[in-house]
């Protein structure tokens, strides 16, 4: 038995954060941002969206796409780092806005790594037999966790969702194998200091601008390139 993804669909807001609205708060230029990113713009949510309402797109989308109904689903896995609360799980949420009632939800919070490491973890599922339909939704509203201020971090990220259903397949297709990996050494090089149980919000580290994402630039990009290559 292999999981097979069967349908994907993605989401992104309608509005626009360009480079050169990035000008205008901090200190780079359109050429330095393409150069260096080949980013040329990113779309945003607006004040009324967040995390779940993307994956929501999403995850009707697939719906719509396979011609099934949301009961059959029986997982919903959604990776993010940006839920909309704490709990309940950004994944319950979707569950309910898509009237999936016989889907049990959860979220799986690894970053860049989220959606990979849950469309391995939805396979599993279906390869043990007990589940036919597990929908994979990958999402992250970075903006919320942007300090605009910050010249290595906001002119990097933006607001999207994407997402699969994965289904049981005894044929030779299907999600064959994967190499999946974790370094918690290099956690002080990109994080988000306070928020969590380590450092709770206070009126400190709200001053202190902790509440959003910080990281070394050049030390993430080296380490990713090795790595990657050496695998």
């Amino acid at each position: 038995m292999r999981a097979t993804i069967t349908t994907t669909a993605h989401y992104v807001p309608e509005q626009i954060l360009t480079n050169v609205d990035i000008e205008k708060l901090v200190e780079t230029s359109d050429e330095w941002i393409q150069n260096r990113t080949g980013i040329k713009q990113r779309h945003i949510v607006s004040d009324e969206e967040a995390s779940s309402d993307l994956s929501t797109h999403v995850a009707n989308s697939l719906l719509e796409k396979r011609g099934i109904k949301p009961e059959e689903i029986d997982i919903i896995i959604v990776g993010t780092v940006t839920p909309d609360h704490l709990t309940p799980s950004t994944a319950a949420i979707v569950q309910n806005n898509i009237s999936a009632t016989n889907a049990w939800a959860f979220d799986l919070s690894a970053a860049c790594s989220g959606f990979l490491y849950g469309l391995e973890t939805g396979s599993k599922f279906i390869e043990s037999g007990k589940y036919n339909k597990v929908m994979v939704i990958g999402v992250d509203t970075m903006t919320s966790i942007l300090d605009f201020k910050d010249r290595e971090t906001c002119i990097i990220f933006g607001d999207g969702a994407g997402g699969v259903i994965l289904e049981a397949s005894r044929s030779n297709d299907g999600i064959i194998s994967s190499i999946l990996k974790t370094d918690g050494a290099g956690a002080s090089s990109l994080n988000v200091y306070a928020g969590g149980s380590r450092k709770p919000a206070s009126k400190e580290t709200i001053a202190n601008r902790e509440h959003f994402i910080r990281q070394d630039g050049k030390k993430v990009f080296k380490f990713a390139v090795k790595r990657m290559a050496e695998d």
